[in-house]
């Protein structure tokens, strides 16, 4: 069952950018224009926080790893002339639909009309990846990641396009100006605001982590090394100023491949989480389940690894590339404002074989990406525990 609530319109956030055009798609919040019915603007980003104690609230986070549909999924995922994607997902679909918010990573952009898909490392993938992204429960998605620029500036357009038609909210790069850097926001029981950044946007330019695509200057917004901890911070900072309760940051960082954290990672997850102004960050783009972590009483997820791709040992890439981790943050309020988190996690692994379905993983099926994921996830004293 898809959850109720709807995405508040109109959140006037984040960084210091400049207005403009439509984008030709849907604005971060799902709206263009006035807000919807039932909806009102959220106070400008001046507006002091406030500072009466909020009820009692309990909200749930679900996320997953990168989706990177190879060449080799989407000619899984064929039927004739259109693509179906509900059998690689079904799986995990009761876990992200028992969520109050379900959010992934797409590595990919989306195509609107099924031209220009993937070709080797170029990500651009059908539009019915997008509906059933929307069944199994997801509400948003990041898109910043180093192949959001594969299929140009018209892929970014096309992405959002696609992802508001089956209403699913994009945090990541506009391909205007216009909200370039906003949140996208979710009206659960406590208010949530999903930042999404990368180290790069271009995977031809992978160690530029500061130029941005050809004419599209605002998505330095979206580049993590540009804003650096102190941008990331005050963007938190004005989402909260506008009624968030949370927020969440989605990074696209560290080393592909690579199980242990980097220094990187580890000093801009610090600053983030003991500012108080960032709530949740979700690690992405390593393509393995890299270990967690609680600071300030606020998780790091370093990377979630893969939820589907066809990488693993048969196409050269380590084991650990066909495991991922569907992660659930429950968030507790309690009547005087003050809020605690608590992680649980559902391993799972891509089954290439079998048409690369995603199945979850337990000690008795696929026991050896069961512990390769527990053992991640529980490393350096994180106090994850794996979903009853």
């Amino acid at each position: 069952m898809r959850r109720a609530f709807a995405a508040a319109a109109g959140v006037v956030l984040l960084t210091s950018c400049s207005t403009g055009a439509g984008d030709g798609g849907a604005s971060t919040a799902r709206t263009t224009g006035a807000p919807p019915s039932g909806h009102t603007t959220a106070p400008p980003a001046t507006a002091p926080a406030r500072t009466a104690p909020r009820p009692p609230a309990s909200v749930t986070i679900s996320a997953i790893g990168d989706v990177l549909p190879h060449a080799s999924v989407n000619r899984d995922a064929a039927r004739g002339g259109s693509y179906d994607y509900d059998r690689m997902f079904a799986a995990v679909e009761p876990v992200i639909q028992r969520s109050t918010v379900g959010i992934c990573q797409l590595e990919t952009a989306l195509s609107a009309d099924n031209t220009r898909l993937t070709r080797k490392n170029t990500f651009n993938s059908p539009h019915e990846l997008a509906r059933t992204l929307h069944d199994v429960g997801f509400d948003g998605c990041s898109t910043a990641n180093n192949h959001t620029w594969d299929a140009g500036m018209r892929g970014v357009r096309e992405t959002r396009k696609v992802l508001s038609d089956n209403d699913i909210q994009a945090a990541g790069p506009t391909a205007t100006a216009s909200g370039s850097g906003q949140p996208v926001v979710y009206d659960s029981p406590m208010k949530i605001a999903h930042l999404s950044l990368s180290y790069t946007l271009m995977n031809s330019i992978e160690q530029d982590t500061s130029t941005t695509p050809p004419g599209a200057p605002w998505m330095k917004d979206n580049l993590y090394a540009a804003q650096k901890a102190n941008g990331i911070i005050a963007s938190a900072r004005r989402a909260k100023a506008a009624g968030a309760d949370l927020v969440v940051v989605s990074l696209h960082w560290g080393s592909q491949f690579d199980p242990a954290v980097t220094k990187d990672q580890k000093t801009i997850g610090d600053a983030l989480l003991r500012s108080g102004a960032v709530d949740l960050i979700i690690g992405a783009h390593p393509h393995l389940v890299q270990p967690c972590a609680k600071i300030n009483g606020r998780y790091v997820l370093y990377s979630v690894g893969n939820f589907l791709s066809t990488q693993g040992t048969a196409v050269g890439s380590p084991a650990g590339a066909q495991d991922g981790v569907v992660t659930t943050v429950r968030f507790d309020r309690d009547a005087a404002g003050h809020i605690t988190q608590s992680l649980t996690f559902r391993p799972t692994w891509v089954d290439r074989a079998d048409g690369h379905r995603v199945v979850l993983a337990t000690p008795t099926s696929h026991p050896e990406s069961y512990r390769r994921t527990v053992s991640a996830m529980t490393r350096d004293g994180c106090d994850a525990k794996v979903a009853g």
